[in-house]
């Protein structure tokens, strides 16, 4: 991994008064520390980190996220994100757009997603636009369903 080069090597190691150079390491190879979810971290330069609104947190009004949005807290307002997850003791008061929704907690509101799943626990109240759905035994859903 490392390399060094040396130039001038002296003849006879005894020899004191003899210096030494050597070239400084111009390439080192690091590996990646973690992966972050993703299967290879080289062709991303900077991973999308997840976007946490913690229990206990109230955001109202618009949130975009090009990467996974964790919802544990309450949201009012509009939802845009690649991927959202909304806790257990998560909320959100109004529409939600993604690609992947898991739900565990509450959503008021209409959801358009390609792909939905709806916690043992979870309460959906409104519209539901959807490529494929899965809900496991005891969430609820109140509304519509509309199938893209």
């Amino acid at each position: 991994m490392f390399s060094k080069k040396s130039n001038d090597i002296p003849e006879n190691p005894s020899d004191e008064s003899q210096n030494t150079y050597s070239e400084p390491v111009t390439e080192v190879a690091a590996e990646p520390d973690q992966s972050y979810g993703y299967e290879n971290n080289a062709n991303r330069a900077n991973p999308i980190k997840p976007s946490i609104i913690s229990e206990g947190f109230e955001f109202v009004g618009t949130i975009t996220s090009e990467g996974v949005l964790n919802i544990s807290g309450v949201i009012k307002g509009k939802v845009t994100a690649k991927s959202v997850l909304i806790d257990s003791s998560g909320l959100v008061e109004g529409e939600l757009f993604s690609d992947q929704v898991m739900v565990k907690g509450k959503v008021l509101g209409d959801i358009n997603c390609q792909e939905l799943n709806i916690g043992p626990l979870a309460e959906v109240d409104g519209s539901v636009s959807y490529d494929s759905v899965h809900i496991q035994r005891g969430g609820k859903i109140k509304g519509h369903f509309i199938k893209k």
